[in-house]
């Protein structure tokens, strides 16, 4: 396949792709199926069966995502004479992707199963994704919100020990959506996904100022299929806010790409950065302190623009003919559709802002803005500028 054949390409015919790229690696998508069709479940119990192979099958859902898809999925499988069993992850608690989770999921797994069929977004989807790479269960992932960029990828974030963790898994077999279940998401999910899309916008910046600093390994391919899927996402950001069916729909396919784009590198580079790491930060200081927090698309969406103003503020120091993404353009995007656009609009407190600007780096061990910003002397100082910019001046 050429490189032109690539960027013209939907989502779904990604799908189960294998070329040999300019970059010079190979890359592959081990996914065999990526489809948007409306009243999706008889398919996907179609697709079930046949990989299921006469095996149990094992339907996983929380208490809203059954509600939302999940019992026709299940009404579906039944339907078609399959064996089931279901797994409802349920209230008092706010599901979280940890230890208790995995182990909770692992339990009720049937020791004969054949098949996993998750019916959710983010959390689920790890969830699953973890059990299937441990277990050697193929699943299929039944999305019901356009909320991450993950539903594709070969990684699971988990809260391993209080920390945010990065695991590596595998594809799901299939990835099915119904853009009506995707249309009628909670606003909050679809914040949550435009904003996980717009981080890309650093992420890439990163990435390229990773490859001119450290030489590190960058794939143009890939970086043009993002920008691509990207650009198709934000010129449609008012049909999201009103839960147009194509805008929706056109958001919930970028981030399926942005999670293949992920799987044929072999981890997150060209999704995430130093945005996703403030984000991850924030999110491990609330489950230390057992608080709620924020939705983690919804939080990388306000941290893309801090770190573009990092990189604004940082613009006479970086490399000739660098590109500097424009935090003033960001915040009209997630404006558009009614996302917060500032950490303290999150609830995020002043210090843990602040102090995160100065910490997130350590998250991971990726090289971004924020590094850089370090070698340059300037991190306290821009960390000092923005808290005061985003809360005002405390005095």
């Amino acid at each position: 396949m050429t490189e032109q054949q690539l960027l013209e390409s939907s989502t779904a015919e990604l799908a189960g792709v294998s070329f040999d790229c300019t970059c010079g690696r190979h890359h592959a998508v081990d996914i065999s199926l990526i489809r948007v069709a409306n009243g999706i479940e008889k398919e996907a119990a179609a697709y079930a069966a046949l990989r299921a192979a006469g095996k149990p099958i094992f339907l996983v859902a929380d208490n809203h995502t059954y509600e939302a898809a999940g019992a026709a999925m299940e009404k579906s499988l039944k339907h078609a004479g399959l064996p089931v069993e279901t797994h409802i992850f349920a209230p008092p608690h706010t599901l979280v992707p940890d230890e208790m989770a995995v182990g909770e999921l692992l339990l009720a797994l049937p020791r004969n199963a054949g098949f996993i069929v998750g019916v959710g977004s983010g959390t689920l989807n790890d969830l699953c994704r973890i059990i299937s790479d441990r277990t050697h269960v193929p699943y299929l992932i039944v999305c019901t919100a356009p909320s991450v960029d993950g539903y594709a990828s070969t990684v699971s974030p988990l809260i391993i020990k209080g920390r945010k963790t990065t695991l590596e898994a595998v594809y799901p077999s299939a990835i099915m959506a119904d853009p009506e279940v995707l249309r009628n998401a909670p606003a909050t999910l679809l914040h949550a996904g435009f904003g996980d899309l717009l981080g890309k916008v650093t992420a890439l910046t990163d990435w390229e100022l990773a490859r001119r600093i450290n030489d590190e390994y960058h794939c143009p391919v890939i970086e043009k299929m993002v920008r691509k899927a990207l650009s198709a996402c934000t010129a449609q950001a008012a049909g999201v806010s009103g839960r147009e069916t194509g805008a929706v729909t056109a958001l919930f396919e970028a981030l399926a790409l942005s999670g293949v784009c992920m799987g044929m590198i072999g981890n997150s580079r060209p999704a995430s950065g130093a945005e996703h790491h403030l984000s991850h930060y924030w999110e491990m200081d609330a489950l230390k302190n057992g608080q709620e927090h924020a939705l983690h698309g919804n939080a990388v969406g306000a941290a893309t623009i801090a770190v573009a103003r990092v990189y604004e503020l940082l613009r006479e120091h970086l490399p000739v003919d660098f590109n500097v993404p424009a935090a003033a353009e960001i915040r009209l995007l997630l404006s558009k559709v009614g996302a917060a656009v500032t950490p303290a609009d999150l609830g995020i407190p002043r210090e843990l802002f602040h102090r995160s600007m100065l910490e997130a780096m350590f998250v991971r061990d990726r090289y971004t803005i924020l590094r850089f910003a370090v070698e340059q002397g300037k991190l306290e100082e821009i960390a000092d500028l923005l808290t005061d910019e985003f809360y005002g001046m405390d005095t």
